[in-house]
């Protein structure tokens, strides 16, 4: 091919191209015509100058911004170079198009306010006086109305702290001569709140670890601002030592480090706690079942005593392993908050980090000496500790209870708790613990009778077909436990977890649905 040839291709491909860059530069221009005030504007940001932010909308011209429009509270500035702009067109000049967040006077007649309304374009207001149902408020040289409901998303309980306060608005109302004018602050607030929930949880995954501030306490945690959204941190997340409410621990408009438990829809559960030693990992290696340790009563519960062996760490004193020498309703009758008490550790279990203690462990067994304190065929004063429907339960002395089967109970009496009677022991099971008593006057008559096979002593049997009268686990009141035998104890027998707190704290094998931590 020649040079002449290869010189005139050149030519025509240049100009081809010249006549594309025209066309686009054309259309361009076109595009750019068709902008009009109050149109949403999504642009990027190219520059960045000392009072302006210059976006470019892709037309003759660029379109720039007031910084403090995009600045926050304290004057920062939100934006970098790169980012999307978005914003409203607010008027035109020689320098190109004015993008803000909100019409203001500066820019604006009565067609502008018809047109925001319209076209749901916030503008700029300024709230000057109080008035029935709500407050005055200057729209761009207009007079609104806001509604107390419609100035903020939260309830107010101050209208005066929104005197004098410079707002953004969305007209809400607004009649043909702009002579009626409603506008909403808390509106536009949740349409701003509902976009920045949504770029946080595009941001925000379980088990990353994040700065927040604490904004508000309830009884059961503290909600914590994470930029956009407020995550929940339960009570029981705050730390490991047992904290009976946030404000102990916490104070409001505090930063803290939290790690994120769990997200589900826009809920999101938050732990200071995850980001702490477990206190329980190390106490596996000081301690051990069998130790005595001395410690501290946090709380009290039907079901037994918490009580913190180190800081962090807490065991269950069950209300079966209290005393040897009566029968304990509630940990109360005993124990207060705050008291120090020498207890025994009965079990660990280091899969769900639970401690059974016991102060009955460390209490002298009254059966050990039995028969100095029993004798057979012996009266001895004894005190009613309950009449039931299988017989009347009798201290002997601390400790030791013995039975007087419903057998053998005269019609003529009557006996109530704390009744002082005669009595005397006929049988001793040294083996089960267990006495059964008897009158020290019965007749002949009485003991035919008695020996005669009656359906309540059928009654008696358990399932097991042992007699069901007592049974005591680990030493000291005979019948201290007889509720479980009989399905049912005195004052209401024990509650669901109740007993399962008493399996644990007496089985070293408990199975999974016996964990009586498992409800807690």
């Amino acid at each position: 091919m020649s040079d002449k040839v290869r010189e005139t291709s050149s030519k025509a491909a240049l100009k081809e191209l010249k006549e594309d860059y025209l066309r686009i530069l054309e259309d361009s221009f076109q595009n750019t015509s068709e902008i009009k005030k109050g149109d949403v504007v999504e642009a990027p940001v190219v520059t960045i100058t000392d009072q302006f932010l210059i976006v470019n909308l892709g037309g003759k011209f660029d379109a720039y911004a007031e910084i403090g429009d995009y600045s926050d509270d304290k004057g920062n500035l939100t934006l970098k170079v790169g980012d999307t702009l978005k914003g409203y067109v607010v008027d035109q000049n020689s320098q190109g198009y004015v993008v803000g967040k909100s019409l203001t006077k500066q820019y604006v007649d009565k067609q502008s306010i018809r047109d925001a309304y319209e076209k749901k374009v916030p503008v700029q207001g300024k709230v000057y006086s109080v008035t029935k149902g709500g407050f005055n408020v200057d729209i761009l040289g207009a007079r609104a109305f806001c509604p107390v409901s419609q100035i903020s998303a939260r309830q107010v309980e101050d209208t005066a702290v929104f005197i004098g306060k410079t707002m953004d608005f969305l007209v809400i109302e607004c009649s043909e001569n702009c002579r009626r004018l409603v506008v909403s602050h808390r509106q536009l607030a949740e349409l701003e709140a509902a976009e920045a929930k949504a770029e946080a949880l595009a941001r925000l995954s379980e088990g990353a670890i994040v700065s927040g501030k604490v904004m508000r306490m309830t009884s059961f945690g503290a909600f914590v601002d994470l930029g956009g959204i407020e995550g929940l941190m339960h009570v029981s997340e705050i730390s490991w030592q047992h904290v009976i409410k946030p404000q102990d621990v916490l104070k409001q408009g505090q930063e803290v480090e939290v790690k994120i438990l769990a997200i589900k829809g826009d809920k999101i559960a938050l732990s200071m706690k995850a980001l702490q030693d477990n206190p329980f990992v190390a106490a596996l290696s000081e301690m051990k079942e069998g130790d005595e340790v001395n410690c501290r009563i946090l709380r009290l519960h039907n079901f037994g005593a918490f009580a913190e062996l180190k800081p962090g760490v807490e065991g269950l004193i069950p209300v079966s392993e209290m005393s040897r020498n009566r029968n304990i309703a509630h940990p109360r009758e005993i124990l207060k908050e705050g008291d120090y008490v020498q207890v025994q550790i009965l079990r660990i279990d280091p899969d769900t980090q639970k401690i059974s203690l016991s102060l009955k462990a460390l209490q002298p067994d009254p059966w050990e000496n039995i028969a100095e304190v029993v004798k057979i065929e012996e009266p001895f004063e004894g005190t009613v500790e309950s009449s039931t429907n299988f017989g009347v339960f009798v201290t002997i002395s601390d400790g030791i209870t013995g039975l007087l089967p419903r057998s053998r109970v005269r019609k003529t009496d009557d006996f109530k708790s704390g009744d002082s009677v005669t009595l005397m022991v006929t049988a001793l099971d040294r083996e089960n613990h267990r006495i059964t008593l008897d009158y020290t006057d019965r007749t002949p008559e009485e003991i035919a009778a008695a020996s005669r096979p009656r359906n309540e002593d059928r009654g008696q049997r358990d399932n097991s077909g042992q007699s069901s009268f007592g049974g005591n686990r680990g030493g000291g009141s005979d019948y201290r436990d007889r509720g479980d035998s009989y399905g049912g104890g005195r004052r209401g027998g024990r509650g669901r977890n109740d007993e399962e707190w008493r399996k644990y704290a007496n089985q070293k094998a408990a199975q999974a649905e016996d964990n009586p931590f498992k409800d807690l």
